[in-house]
């Protein structure tokens, strides 16, 4: 007997055979949809066009509650990887990135892009302490 069970078939076998699992309450099985659908958006590489199809597969409530359940790390990731790019403010608190997430999906802002250029500093480095690694200041002598 394998100890990994087909969860594809075992699903099947339930949503086909409701009179078997009469104890199943459509309360569960939603739960168990936001649960699939929350991993599916926390998977890398996931961009834009996956999660609007993913929340055409599964309506809007229900990607909602998704993004509802969502952690303030998780969205604030989930922003990072639709917009790269965006600023600071934008995503520096849970409600704030949910709120371009949403944004950004519903079409009326457009990610920007990331600057792949580094920051071109005008001040000068701070020059090394001499006497940091002495033994003399480090053993207080």
């Amino acid at each position: 007997m394998s100890l990994t069970i087909d969860g594809k078939a075992a699903l099947k076998a339930i949503l086909e055979r409701e009179d078997l699992f009469n104890r199943v309450k459509p309360a569960d099985l939603s739960q168990a949809a936001v649960k699939l659908a929350k991993k599916q958006l926390n998977a890398a590489g996931q961009g834009k066009d996956h999660l609007l199809a993913l929340k055409m597969a599964l309506g809007d409530d229900v990607f909602e509650k998704c993004l509802d359940t969502l952690t303030a790390h998780q969205v604030k990731l989930l922003a990072r990887r639709l917009d790269p790019g965006a600023e600071e403010i934008q995503v520096n608190t849970g409600s704030s990135a949910l709120r371009h997430v949403r944004a950004i999906l519903s079409g009326s802002v457009t990610a920007s892009a990331a600057s792949t250029e580094a920051p071109t500093s005008t001040e000068t480095p701070p020059k090394k302490n001499k006497y940091l690694g002495r033994k003399a200041f480090r053993t207080g002598r």
